[in-house]
């Protein structure tokens, strides 16, 4: 848990340089703001000390976000996501002998607050971006079971992802992008067969729509 806590601090760091040197570029006159939908697939799972192997379980994710250009080098883009998410695991027998194989589903309602960093190679723009993002898990299932009791409602997580969009200003529609990115929980699933430091992880891909609003 400490190295995959590692990467991800390495990489806000290496975008956070990168955008120091980006918010100092020309500002361009402020654009409207953008309205986009996006829906895809996440891949999710356990990590942690309990976790004896794993295997990634696919589910879907949809959604809207809005986007507020600061310049042409940088943007947010808070987003409102659904993402059903699925996921099969053994774990340690010695700390967890009631569930050593388990499946888990839970609908999450995911809100990401994403920092952009845009190439200036329009129509076809490359976009790396990061921040962290707060889902409240609406539902829980333990091999096909209720167990909203065993899980924590809230999970905080952190971002990191990139996008490759292109540039379409046809009527409202303004963008078509492909989008990937990887989620790390940074909360305990909560007290499930009494395993403690447990934790998700996703990767998502997507297509999103831009428009002009």
């Amino acid at each position: 848990m400490q190295t995959a806590t590692s990467k991800l601090t390495a990489s806000i760091a290496t975008f956070a340089l990168l955008l120091g040197l980006a918010l100092p570029m020309s500002s361009q006159a402020q654009s409207p703001v953008d309205l986009g939908v996006r829906g895809g697939v996440t891949q999710a799972t356990f990590y942690g000390d309990d976790v004896a192997s794993n295997d990634f379980r696919p589910g879907f994710t949809g959604g809207v976000f809005l986007n507020y250009q600061v310049n042409d080098a940088f943007s947010v883009q808070p987003e409102v996501l659904y993402s059903r998410r699925g996921a099969k695991n053994h774990f340690s027998e010695t700390t967890s002998p009631d569930l050593e194989d388990i499946r888990v589903r839970q609908d999450v309602i995911e809100i990401p607050v994403l920092l952009k960093l845009s190439a200036p190679t329009a129509p076809v723009t490359p976009r790396l971006y990061v921040g962290p993002a707060l889902g409240f898990i609406t539902n829980s299932e333990v091999d096909g079971a209720d167990a909203d009791d065993s899980f924590t409602d809230v999970d905080f997580s952190g971002v990191v992802g990139g996008e490759i969009a292109y540039a379409l200003n046809k009527g409202p529609l303004s963008e078509i992008a492909v989008d990937g990115r990887y989620n790390l929980g940074f909360t305990s699933l909560g007290d499930v067969g009494n395993f403690e430091d447990v934790s998700t992880s996703a990767f998502t891909g997507t297509l999103s729509l831009r428009f002009d609003i």
